[in-house]
């Protein structure tokens, strides 16, 4: 599905100054709950086949791994004592869950070696390095995996993940992966005030062909002096909530 533009980004593109040359530092909102929270799961695959009228291409192995993840949210979603959200018990999102779910304020640094992106979401941050190494041959399972990246012109830059922790889901609605997930995100600098970026799924394991949970979707540049503000997991606020909200209830007893 295309990136639909609205209004606020065509008139962006008309009075933003033009892109600098291979350069995506800045602080960036992605839209907060509005579009980026992707709650309902990936933006462009939520977990509504009426909505959209298709589902993403699992494989048989795929929909099984799929249907032992018990979502709090989408179509398919469990009560709050039977949920498996590893996110609900403070365990990091990894990538690509840092793309597609939760994507509010990121802020984006670079030097000569490396691109850093620094999330608002429970304060983390992931390097692709840029100094022309490969990626590990058969890396240990790590939550955001290793990443590498380069500029296919100068205003377009690609990076690519292997690597990701399989105890990680892919999106908000459960949606797994495994060890063979290849991830690629693709940045694309479009003026000075704005990124669009897309990030392709590529898991033969559990899906039949690549699929894009987000497809030149908007980032809008916040001023320098933004002060990005805390949005940390607390393990001990989870497990106070889980106690009074999660527990359920004995009718006998009413406790």
């Amino acid at each position: 599905m295309e990136h639909a533009l609205t209004a606020r980004v065509v008139l962006d593109r008309m009075k933003s100054a033009p892109a600098p040359k291979r350069d995506l530092s800045g602080i960036w909102d992605a839209g907060g709950v509005q579009q980026g929270v992707q709650a309902n799961g990936a933006y462009q695959y939520p977990d509504d086949p009426d909505h959209l009228g298709h589902d993403v291409p699992y494989t048989p192995l795929g929909k099984e791994a799929r249907q032992k993840n018990k979502p709090g949210t989408g179509m398919g979603q469990f009560p709050v004592a039977e949920v498996n959200d590893p996110v609900d018990y403070c365990d990091p999102a990894g990538m690509p869950r840092s793309d597609l779910f939760e994507l509010r304020v990121i802020e984006i640094l670079q030097n000569r070696n490396q691109v850093a992106i620094l999330n608002q979401h429970n304060d983390t941050w992931r390097i692709i390095w840029t100094d022309g190494r490969d990626l590990p041959a058969d890396p240990a399972p790590r939550w955001n995996g290793y990443a590498v990246g380069k500029w296919l012109d100068d205003y377009t830059f690609v990076a690519r993940y292997i690597g990701m922790d399989p105890r990680t889901w892919l999106d908000n609605v459960g949606r797994p992966h495994s060890d063979a997930l290849q991830v690629e995100e693709r940045w694309q600098r479009v003026n000075s005030d704005t990124l669009e970026l897309t990030v392709t799924i590529d898991d033969p394991k559990f899906y039949t062909q690549p699929w894009k949970g987000l497809d030149r979707y908007v980032l809008h540049r916040l001023p320098d002096g933004f002060d990005i503000s805390e949005f940390i997991c607390s393990a001990t606020e989870t497990a106070e909530y889980n106690r009074l909200v999660g527990k359920p209830v004995d009718p006998s007893t009413n406790k």
